[in-house]
Formats: structure tokens, C-alpha cells, sequence
């Protein structure tokens, strides 16, 4: 299994979601507090298994629902994705990759990954 990472600057939070492999599959927006942080942490674990997969890189792409991963395209053709909790709205984004196929993999191991522990940190 992956953990959950979690940093802190001036008072404020994010975690990044690390996969089994050490690779970072998603950081999280910043949260204002410890408590937040560890909310959104919950709400990946609970939503991110069964979400669907927006893909708003294609015409007439269909809008699903959150929880979903959208997946968008920047200005120089690499991909990325934005996670969406139900309860939590946008709340985590993937780095950018040049290619779909390997941004979906990473979206089935964010998945299979989610339910991770937190790692043992000094706070």
C-alpha cells in the first residue's frame, strides 16, 4: 500500500497520496487547519474507489457526477486530473503526463491506493 503524506508550512495543510512505489499520484489543496486535512484525507478514502472518470479532453464529453477524477489537457498536450469528492467538492490533482494512457493508470492506482495509511510524522 501507498500512504498519505502530510505537510505543513505557516499553519496550513496538504498531503500528497503516494503510491506503494514512492511516486506521488496526487496533492491535495492547501487546508487551513490539521483537522481539514485529515477530512480530506477521509473523503479520498471513501470516494475515490468508485469514482468515475470524466475525460474533458473529448468532444461532447459526458459530465458525471462527483466523485469523479476530470481529466484535462494543458496548452502543451501533456494530461492531468482533478479529483472531486461528493461531499468536498475539488479537492486533489495529479502532476501532468504526455501521454492518456499513463494518466489513467495512475487514476486505477489511485484507486486501488486510496484506502492507505498516513505516514508516521513529528506532529
Amino acid at each position: 500500500m501507498g500512504q498519505y503524506v502530510i505537510n505543513e508550512k505557516d499553519g496550513r495543510y496538504l498531503f500528497n497520496l503516494c503510491s506503494s512505489n514512492g511516486h506521488i499520484l496526487g496533492q491535495s489543496l492547501v487546508f487551513p487547519s490539521r483537522e481539514e486535512c485529515l477530512d480530506g484525507i477521509e473523503a479520498v478514502r471513501k470516494d475515490a474507489p468508485s469514482a468515475a472518470v470524466e475525460d474533458s479532453t473529448v468532444d461532447a464529453f459526458k459530465r458525471e457526477p462527483a466523485p469523479k477524477f476530470r481529466i484535462y489537457e494543458t496548452l502543451s498536450g501533456n494530461y492531468f486530473f482533478r479529483f472531486f469528492t461528493k461531499d468536498n467538492g475539488d479537492i486533489l490533482q495529479s502532476h501532468s503526463y504526455p501521454q492518456k494512457d499513463s494518466l489513467l493508470r495512475r487514476i486505477e492506482r489511485m484507486r486501488n491506493e486510496a484506502s492507505s495509511s498516513i505516514a508516521a510524522d513529528d506532529m
